[in-house]
């Protein structure tokens, strides 16, 4: 009897350790299943992680909006770089000239009669208009603004005769316009409504605001000089002989020098501002007109257009720690306008007399594209 019990209890406990064993190694099994599907989920949230970093990064993409005045056809472009796609605004005249206040979100638009009229104007300016050509005179010659994110117009004011260029202070609150035709700027001050008329020298054109915000720089072609304007005083402070053509100016960002594009001279002049002295002319391609400094400091870019019976096609590129031209790259026929984007990674410049716009990356120093706008693209300008 003790025997049979013994083998019993020998034989339940083998059956014991059996089914231990069993659920040892099942617990074996399903922990390595359970592993393996733990990897896999890893695996699959880490794939799903990328994959969202990778839509992100392409989401990320910086967008530029570039502005363009087309002049002759009356239309300002809007382009949407690197994405390709524009738009196109009709304008009540032609565009000479623009510019985009950030701040406000408000493209500014120097709008003139067609070329022909100038052409007329200019040369009868003492002649008597009917009443009727008059007022088609007051209505076209002005400054406009239009919203950038709707493109619908929402502002305008009337200028002097033949408005050439407009800037704007960064707030947005004070508008500068050349008036060619009436060796005057025109001062708009948003805020108050005062609009004052400052006298400079002859043939008024190109203006740009030093980086204080305090004066306007404005290029006269045929005085070959240019006007320091006061913006609180609201007058002409100084004037400062640069050379033949002085068609636009401009400034490095840091505001130690101020430019000046001399089309005839075919040269770039440096303006010490903190004396207000010329320091040096730069050599630079044929006809220069706009230039524009990138935000890193590191250039100046001048636009070399040269005529339209003799164009030249290429932009200056000049150290700002040296002033020597580093680099001439060439572009398309006829370079006018150029800005260059906030990030210093690229310079849009117009093609005047082939209708186009190239786009330069500043870290190459190379065009990497030509974009096909309106018909005589001047002014440009980006937000």
């Amino acid at each position: 009897m003790n025997r049979k019990i013994c083998f019993i209890l020998m034989i339940l406990t083998i059956s014991l350790l059996l089914a231990a064993c069993g659920q040892n190694a099942e617990s074996v099994v399903n922990k390595e299943e359970n592993a393996n599907a733990e990897n896999k989920l890893n695996d699959g949230m880490e794939e799903t992680e990328k994959k969202q970093v990778d839509v992100g990064e392409a989401d990320f993409e910086e967008e530029y909006i570039v502005v363009v005045g087309n002049e002759k056809d009356g239309t300002m472009s809007v382009i949407y770089y690197p994405e390709g796609r524009q738009e196109l605004v009709y304008l009540d005249g032609e565009a000479h000239n623009l510019e985009v206040n950030v701040e406000s979100q408000l493209i500014w638009v120097t709008i003139n009669p067609p070329h022909e009229d100038n052409e007329d104007e200019e040369h009868s300016h003492n002649h008597e208009d009917d009443g009727n050509e008059e007022q088609d005179k007051v209505k076209q010659e002005m400054i406009v603004a239009y919203d950038i994110n709707t493109l619908e117009k929402v502002e305008e004011h009337q200028v002097g005769s033949h408005p050439a260029h407009v800037t704007t202070t960064e707030n947005g609150e004070i508008v500068v316009v050349t008036n060619s035709g009436d060796n005057s700027v025109t001062v708009i001050n948003r805020k108050t409504d005062e609009v004052v008329n400052v006298e400079v020298g002859e043939y008024p054109h190109g203006v740009r605001i030093s980086p204080d915000q305090q004066n306007a720089y404005i290029a006269n072609m045929q005085s070959a000089d240019v006007s320091i304007i006061d913006l609180q005083l609201n007058e002409e402070v100084n004037r400062v002989h640069v050379g033949e053509g002085a068609v636009q100016t401009g400034f490095s960002h840091d505001g130690k020098y101020a430019f000046v594009g001399l089309h005839v001279d075919n040269q770039l002049a440096v303006i010490n501002t903190s004396t207000q002295e010329v320091i040096k002319h730069i050599d630079v391609g044929v006809g220069p007109v706009q230039m524009f400094a990138s935000y890193d400091n590191q250039y100046v870019v001048v636009a070399n257009q040269g005529s339209e019976e003799n164009p030249s096609d290429t932009i200056s590129i000049i150290g700002l720690d040296t002033l020597e031209v580093e680099k001439e790259v060439p572009l398309g026929k006829g370079a006018h306008g150029i800005v260059i984007s906030k990030d210093s990674q690229y310079a849009f410049v117009t093609n005047m007399f082939e209708d186009t716009v190239s786009v330069v990356d500043l870290k190459t120093l190379e065009e990497v594209k030509r974009l096909d706008v309106g018909e005589y693209p001047n002014g440009i300008s980006i937000n």
